[in-house]
């Protein structure tokens, strides 16, 4: 991507990034979007193709700088958790809206089809333990599904817990699925 386009793209984020932290997502409007970042609408709808996408591109985002699928190195379980829940706490100002209030349903959407994106590409297609018996488009949902109402449960708690301990406690459940035991590092 060029410069250009991706300075248009940073304006685009960081301006609904900072009206859902002010109005909510509900009551963010592309029009709302297009004024705070000074975009214009046609090249708003070069890069996303609504709000929603929009949304689903942050998600990703947030998701793609933990779980790396091309790193040289493979990651822990419980590093990628980690690093995507710090990503969530360090943008839990603009974010909180979206996970606990009127676009909640949205974001879990999203963060749920992410999830599921990534651990599809993670989870071996013979995995060991009891997730060798379960259908494995029910497995990639739960663990997706076990994400996204941690990460609800976090938010409404105020985000108390730190990512690492929350991380364990994510894969204390998660990992016995797979023969598994809790994470040590």
């Amino acid at each position: 991507m060029d410069k250009r386009r991706q300075r248009t793209r940073e304006a685009i984020e960081t301006a609904f990034v900072e009206l859902i932290d002010e109005r909510g997502y509900a009551k963010t409007t592309v029009q709302d979007i297009l004024e705070r970042s000074g975009v214009g609408r046609a090249t708003f709808y070069a890069q996303f193709h609504s709000k929603d996408d929009l949304l689903e591109a942050q998600v990703c985002a947030l998701c793609d700088h933990a779980l790396d699928m091309g790193a040289a190195t493979p990651v822990s379980p419980l590093v990628q958790t980690e690093r995507v829940l710090e990503n969530l706490l360090d943008r839990r100002g603009g974010l909180h809206a979206l996970i606990v209030d009127e676009g909640s349903e949205r974001f879990a959407d999203c963060l749920r089809h992410a999830i599921v994106t990534r651990a599809d590409a993670a989870v071996p297609a013979c995995p060991r333990g009891a997730a060798a018996r379960m259908n494995r488009s029910f497995l990639l949902h739960h663990i997706a599904a076990s994400f996204v109402g941690m990460v609800r449960w976090w938010a409404w708690n105020d985000f108390a817990a730190t990512p690492h301990d929350l991380a364990t406690d994510y894969l204390n459940a998660i990992l016995p699925l797979f023969g598994e035991s809790a994470p040590t590092e």
